[in-house]
């Protein structure tokens, strides 16, 4: 059964103290230097009025006792003209030694700092920080727990923790692992015998000479150790080591048997701890538990393991709601979808603390679950930072997209978007490297120790670079963007997005093509997309049937659709005979039309070849295909006067030297020079140019004579 009863933190206790009062001679008045010290109170502090009621108490008292030799029957103590008096003496008493005990707790110098110079003292400063804990706990926390007091009650805690060596201790768990062994240490040296404290070295005893001797400290009899702190913010004072701190639970186990062998306010102030909870859970309603609830299981109390279930569970149903919350962004909205996908690490990172401080305060789990615990809530929260500032980044993209209408897809908001994303890129790298320092990770070393090791991660981290710079100089030349359809060697789609390490292409049969910016800034990209009119092309095949009358008629149609059409640039339209194909006579038809959309270009140039199918129906002729005709017919041989007559006509440029092999002379060639008739007689550009040559002739006729005449005159 654990004893709650609240005792002083001084040798003597307050019935003896008193007893030194009575002692005093009946008849002399109590002299200052009768009076007890309490502690280290002066005896001056000690006010005037008390002293009279001290007098009085003590010569009523002796006069009662002399009574009581001598026989008188003494008057009754109501009915004598000081009874209200020493009732009123007798009220204020229990005040008057409460507040003369306080005045000698308090200390002389508050803000003097604690004593850790000497084993000595540091054995001393963290029983007198227990002691101050242990009482405060008794007194004024275990009987009405509120929220000052229990912030008043770590702040206790936390004067008792420093006399720790907890280097060794993850930072994300050393006040919750300093605080149990503080506790596990102090009721230990509260169980076993400490030396007297003449036989604990103190600072003059120290030889600074002797650096082994004078840096540690074995408590006799005991594996608990004291070592000087050789840096940080307690060099220089002695503090118990990190070993000791690892076994303080080990101490504790093996004295918990123990009786006291010191007075104590509080005892079992650890077991009350470990069952107790924080001040949302007073100890009322714990002791008002079954004892199976009390009982400790797996080093914690079985309440703690229904409350912790509880508390997880709901932290799971509110993960279930944030996780559905996260996927309520639509895709026609950008903002919205970053912000719904910024749910899920805002949860975390807002849930896990809350959730930590019911666990590891409210509820107060101790030991190693505890640790593992918090090990856990600190990397989630880190983590969430580092997940938030990824997911952040979106959030600030879209609303500077939004703010001042730039265009979704354009270059700008691309290009806002990848520095947003490097920007959260590296804030996340810094969470996690601060996370995995709280942890106790040596981040820091081990890139300042990479080496070789640094050398190689530079190497492997090359490619993702190079696709860095690659994206960026894409958006830089702006040679494609977003929405482009275009051609990347074999590839041909729309450009769907420009991320930091590749180009998503959306290829005419749906599926998507990724492709390293890296390699796409190396190769010949096709932008279909760019251009500010389409191209139609395409050789119209007839039959070789086809006379040339009928093939001029076709012509002339195919320029008049070309030309007339309200979708093609007139001044780029032509339709030409270009030529005699193996099965078929040759014509292009070429033009550009009036449209960069593919689905406009496809529905004009559709309404163009149905109309030329139209025109070749027309003329008569047909569609040439890949075939061979055989003609069965007699061979009538060859034209006899055509071949003589050819046959002639080469004889006379043989005989007269005018041979045209290999070349023609140069005389041959001024003759024949614009010798042909074009165009063709017939059509309205034959008489046009027949004219103007006939003026042309006129002129140089004049001319001729002009110059002729001149020399006459």
């Amino acid at each position: 059964m654990i004893n709650h009863r609240t005792q002083l933190p001084r040798n003597r206790s307050v019935e003896q103290r008193t007893g030194a009062f009575l002692a005093t001679t009946p008849n002399a008045p109590i002299r200052r230097s009768a009076l007890p010290s309490f502690g280290s109170c002066p005896r001056s502090a000690i006010p005037k009025l008390w002293r009279q009621f001290l007098n009085q108490v003590v010569a009523q008292a002796s006069r009662l006792c002399e009574s009581k030799v001598t026989g008188e029957v003494p008057v009754p103590l109501r009915q004598r003209p000081f009874a209200k008096a020493l009732r009123f003496m007798f009220a204020s008493c229990a005040f008057c030694f409460a507040a003369m005990i306080a005045l000698g707790q308090e200390p002389a110098h508050p803000l003097k700092p604690p004593d850790r110079s000497s084993p000595r003292a540091a054995v001393k400063t963290f029983l007198d920080a227990g002691d101050a804990l242990s009482a405060f706990l008794a007194k004024d926390y275990l009987p009405s727990p509120t929220r000052a007091e229990f912030q008043r009650l770590i702040s206790l805690g936390d004067a008792v923790v420093p006399s720790l060596d907890l280097s060794e201790v993850p930072p994300a768990t050393r006040v919750k692992v300093g605080r149990a062994a503080a506790m596990a240490l102090y009721e230990t040296l509260s169980r076993i015998q400490l030396p007297p404290a003449s036989e604990i070295p103190a600072a003059e005893l120290l030889n600074p000479s002797a650096a082994t001797n004078s840096a540690r400290w074995t408590i006799p009899n005991t594996e608990i150790v004291l070592v000087r702190a050789p840096s940080g913010p307690h060099s220089g004072e002695f503090l118990f080591s990190p070993e000791t701190v690892a076994k303080a639970d080990e101490f504790y186990e093996r004295v918990r048997g123990l009786a006291y062998a010191r007075p104590v306010p509080l005892e079992h102030m650890r077991e009350l701890v470990i069952v107790g909870g924080g001040w949302l859970v007073p100890s009322v309603w714990i002791q008002a538990l079954p004892a199976w609830f009390r009982s400790p299981l797996a080093g914690q109390a079985g309440w703690k393991w229904i409350a912790l279930g509880l508390v997880l569970g709901l932290f799971a149903l509110l993960l279930r709601l944030a996780y559905r919350l996260s996927h309520r962004g639509r895709l026609e909205h950008p903002f919205r979808r970053a912000l719904a996908q910024m749910a899920l690490p805002a949860f975390f990172l807002l849930a896990t603390p809350a959730l930590a401080y019911l666990v590891l305060v409210q509820i107060n789990l101790r030991g190693g679950p505890a640790s593992a615990f918090e090990l856990v809530a600190t990397t989630v929260m880190y983590l969430a930072g580092a997940w938030i500032s990824w997911r952040f980044a979106p959030v600030v993209a879209e609303a500077a997209i939004a703010s001042p209408n730039i265009p979704t897809e354009s270059v700008d908001a691309h290009l806002i978007r990848i520095c947003t994303r490097l920007l959260g890129m590296v804030a996340g790298a810094v969470l996690l490297g601060l996370g995995a320092d709280r942890l106790g990770i040596p981040v820091y070393g081990i890139v300042a120790g990479l080496g070789v090791g640094g050398l190689a991660i530079a190497l492997a981290a090359q490619p993702t670079i190079e696709n860095l710079i690659g994206g960026l100089s894409l958006f830089a030349d702006k040679s494609i963007r977003v929405g482009d359809f275009c051609r990347c060697g074999t590839d041909e789609g729309t450009v769907e997005t420009i991320g930091i390490r590749s180009t998503w292409i959306r290829g005419t049969d749906r599926t998507l093509t990724t492709i390293p910016n890296s390699a796409l800034s190396k190769m010949s990209v096709v932008n279909f997309g760019r251009r500010d009119q389409t191209m139609m092309k395409a050789v119209v095949g007839v039959r070789y049937e086809t006379t040339p009358e009928q093939l001029r008629y076709l012509l002339v149609k195919l320029r008049e659709l070309l030309l007339s059409h309200p979708c093609l640039h007139p001044e780029s339209a032509r339709a030409r005979f270009t030529g005699f194909g193996a099965s078929s006579l040759d014509i292009e038809v070429f033009a550009y039309v009036k449209t960069t959309v593919r689905t406009e270009f496809l529905s004009v140039q559709e309404d163009i070849w149905l109309r030329v199918m139209d025109i070749v129906a027309q003329s008569g002729t047909g569609f040439a295909f890949p075939s061979q005709t055989l003609y069965l017919g007699r061979d009538d041989g060859l034209d006899v006067k055509r071949t003589e007559a050819a046959e002639v006509q080469v004889r006379q440029w043989r005989e007269k030297d005018r041979l045209p092999f290999p070349n023609f002379s140069p005389e041959q060639l001024r003759e024949m020079r614009d010798s042909l008739a074009y165009p063709p007689p017939g059509s309205p550009e034959a008489s046009t140019t027949k004219s103007s040559l006939a003026t042309a002739a006129a002129k140089e006729v004049n001319s001729a004579d002009a110059v002729a005449d001149g020399p006459q005159k």
